[in-house]
């Protein structure tokens, strides 16, 4: 293949882009084997039509994240003349091909590649993320999709940073289960211009064929959808936003499947199951000794400590919370509770717009 390598002055790799898409060798490897080929972050440009403008979704933000991969692959294998360009974005390749595949999140050292878009450049991740973004603004791009898996029990569901009726739209290719996105933290669909539409698609667990079929028949329809109506949301959605990110204390030794003899805080057995589910005042999310402090910190978008406006810990060392909520994105290992969060908070919002 032509190999599109790009390297910083001193001949560090940073990305590869490949402008004339994938030849056939390549799009018969294995997902693993297809991201060790490339060893880099990698933008692909699958050349079409050129009659609309071009589209694009994005696959391995995180490494342990399988599952758009290989529904990448799976579309593109069969032959097909777009009326538009696409354009492919496989994120944080070395994460995903180390310790025998799918294993990391990122890895010891990197910054979270869903987290670097759109920041100063002064780490290997920015610079990649930096240099796929520039080529994705210049293509002017009709919408992107990011696809990601979770790391606990939740529904298919879509994430989006408006209420406007062309990315809920867009967004109901995939499901009628819709996240609103507002904690500004530097992801890929974040970093799209107002007139492009960036979603992110959560496509349950990793390595299941369910998850996998899930994101192949949402990018069909994402890349056979003719229009992206803007005038009115073509369908009924349930709407959930206003999150409140719910972290461990960095001090707190937990577990999901441990006791209170070794840890400080235990996770209530199958915590995750809860996930887009309404629940009451006084939903146990885990337990501690009596008389511990709360093991968990709750924010707002804005930073803001709101702790103790949801959470509380009862006489007897149930973590509890404080007001009716629906959880979402609740994990169930550690390693993706440490990196990124326990879970988020979220209540139901009206009908978007249109």
């Amino acid at each position: 293949m032509d190999t599109g390598l790009n390297t910083t002055a001193l001949g560090t790799p940073t990305h590869r882009f490949l402008p004339d898409g994938l030849d056939a060798d390549l799009l018969s490897l294995s997902p693993l084997q297809f991201a060790r080929a490339l060893e880099v972050p990698t933008l692909v440009r699958v050349p079409g039509a050129g009659m609309r403008p071009p589209r694009a979704f994005a696959c391995l933000l995180h490494g342990d994240e399988s599952t758009g991969l290989e529904a990448a692959l799976a579309v593109l294998r069969r032959p097909a003349v777009r009326a538009f360009d696409l354009y492919l974005v496989i994120g944080n390749v070395p994460a995903a091909v180390a310790d025998g595949g799918f294993a990391h999140r990122f890895l010891d050292g990197q910054e979270d590649f869903n987290r670097v878009w759109g920041l100063d450049i002064d780490s290997p991740q920015r610079a990649a993320a930096a240099a796929i973004h520039d080529h994705l603004l210049e293509a002017d791009l009709e919408a992107i999709v990011d696809i990601h898996n979770n790391t606990g029990n939740n529904p298919f569901y879509a994430i989006v940073t408006t209420d406007d009726a062309r990315d809920v739209n867009v967004a109901t290719l995939f499901t009628t289960t819709v996240l609103r996105w507002d904690l500004g933290v530097n992801t890929l669909m974040e970093s799209m211009p107002p007139d492009v539409s960036g979603i992110a698609v959560e496509c349950g667990l990793p390595g299941l064929p369910e998850s996998r079929a899930f994101a192949v028949d949402g990018l069909r329809r994402f890349l056979g959808t003719r229009r992206f109506r803007d005038d009115r949301v073509r369908f009924d959605v349930d709407m959930l936003g206003n999150l409140v990110k719910v972290r461990v204390r960095p001090e707190i030794d937990f577990t999901f499947d441990g006791t209170l003899d070794t840890h400080d805080f235990v996770v209530a057995d199958g915590a995750d199951t809860a996930n887009f589910v309404d629940v009451d005042a006084g939903h146990v999310l885990g337990r501690v000794r009596p008389g511990a402090d709360l093991p968990l910190v709750a924010r707002h978008p804005r930073g803001d400590d709101v702790t103790h406006d949801h959470l509380a810990v009862t006489g007897d060392g149930r973590v509890v919370l404080t007001h009716p909520t629906t959880p979402v994105m609740m994990t169930r290992t550690v390693p993706a509770a440490r990196k990124d969060v326990l879970l988020y908070l979220s209540d139901h919002l009206p009908p978007p717009r249109g």
